[in-house]
């Protein structure tokens, strides 16, 4: 069986998602290969770097308002607030692929505004399997719901784009939907798209042998974390990004006492805040970032949107508790005093009477247990053997 995946890139929280399940696939004997437009792996077999062609390539560098799109013109892009803009009539550079002509069965994953919809699915009618990191597959731009409230003028464009998707897709002889939640699978059953389709649901995998139990003593003594506080990570791409909802994070901790320490990584801005706050840049290596979250007493994750963070599972596996709210992939795995806080809802004082709560309840949590459960359920062996029985399934089934 060859199994062509088809990613924008094999970083960031989508990227890495679908490297991940490239690399179980491989351990577990699939021939598996991935093909992106941005490669940053090295040591991973069989992925292979879409080349574009250079006026494309110049093109995607200008502003978006400049780039030779006919949506733009329609989109008041000044003070709007999207999180992501893709657009589905790319220049089309992944039909005619050499090894999309020899797949057996192809896994589409974040593709952005890198998949021309109609000539894809026109030309390629071989089984397809199409994981959903977030909603732009089904919506039209945007790629969160969130995206299109906070713009209702730009209401009847997305719902135009989407009307097209969902009629190029419809081309499609032999396509399934893998959901990473049931949030993700409920939206993706009611939308043109994909109501037609078969749904199923996978969970994302996690590195194991990197994201485990490490002693959380020694790791603060290294990081010089103080060891008398409660001590709470937040991590994210873009800090400023509206959706993972680090300003309700903000306006939670502002009155809780010295006892509290909150570790931020990722991308930040100025931020005027007298809170007790250590500020990490992003950090790439995925060691180090297992050391940080075994230095957390808990993981706080204030989504207002979320499919199913890998920073969640991260956490999990390596025995960190997760405070959230109720969204997403969250709800599916969080279970209060378990592994975790559910807020009752999103806004501040839910989020702040979460983080009482944890505090409470601090010592009932065994952050040993935590990682043993999240370790059979996020593993690598478990993800590429729900796959194989799918694409096996689909295949017998075309």
């Amino acid at each position: 069986m060859r199994v062509v995946h088809i990613s924008f890139s094999d970083s960031g929280g989508a990227g890495l998602a679908a490297l991940r399940l490239h690399e179980a696939l491989l351990e577990f004997g699939v021939e598996s290969y991935l093909l992106c437009f941005h490669k940053q792996s090295r040591s991973v077999p069989n992925v292979i770097c879409i080349r574009k062609p250079l006026y494309i390539k110049f093109l995607e560098k200008l502003p978006i308002r400049f780039r030779n799109n006919k949506y733009i013109r329609f989109i008041d892009l000044h003070g709007k607030d999207y999180e992501c803009l893709s657009f589905p009539e790319a220049y089309d550079c992944i039909s005619q692929h050499p090894m999309i002509k020899k797949a057996d069965v192809i896994n589409l994953h974040w593709v952005g505004s890198t998949l021309n919809y109609k000539s894809f699915f026109q030309k390629v009618q071989k089984p397809i399997i199409w994981t959903l990191h977030d909603m732009n597959p089904f919506l039209g731009f945007a790629h969160y719901m969130g995206d299109i409230q906070r713009n209702p003028l730009d209401l009847n464009l997305e719902q135009r784009i989407a009307q097209k998707k969902a009629k190029w897709i419809s081309h499609s002889s032999h396509l399934e939907i893998v959901c990473l939640c049931n949030w993700m699978k409920h939206y993706s059953m009611q939308s043109d798209s994909f109501r037609q389709y078969p749904q199923h649901i996978i969970r994302n995998s996690v590195n194991t042998q990197i994201y485990k139990l490490y002693n959380k003593n020694y790791i603060r003594s290294i990081f010089n974390i103080p060891n008398d506080k409660y001590i709470f990570l937040f991590v994210s791409q873009s800090v400023s990004n509206p959706r993972k909802g680090f300003d309700i994070l903000l306006e939670a901790i502002k009155d809780l006492d010295n006892s509290c320490y909150l570790m931020v990584v990722g991308k930040t801005v100025d931020i005027d805040t007298k809170a007790n706050i250590r500020f990490f840049q992003t950090i790439h290596d995925e060691q180090l970032m297992a050391l940080i979250y075994s230095a957390a007493d808990a993981f706080i994750l204030p989504s207002r949107e979320d499919n199913l963070p890998n920073t969640m599972l991260e956490s999990l596996c390596c025995g960190t508790p997760v405070i959230t709210m109720p969204t997403g992939g969250m709800v599916d795995i969080i279970e209060d005093g378990i592994n975790g806080i559910m807020a009752k809802s999103i806004d501040t004082e839910s989020l702040k009477d979460a983080i009482h709560q944890f505090i409470e309840q601090f010592y009932n949590f065994d952050n040993e247990k935590i990682s043993r459960i999240a370790h059979k359920f996020f593993s690598p062996e478990r993800q590429a053997k729900e796959y194989y029985m799918l694409y096996q399934s689909i295949i017998k089934n075309k």
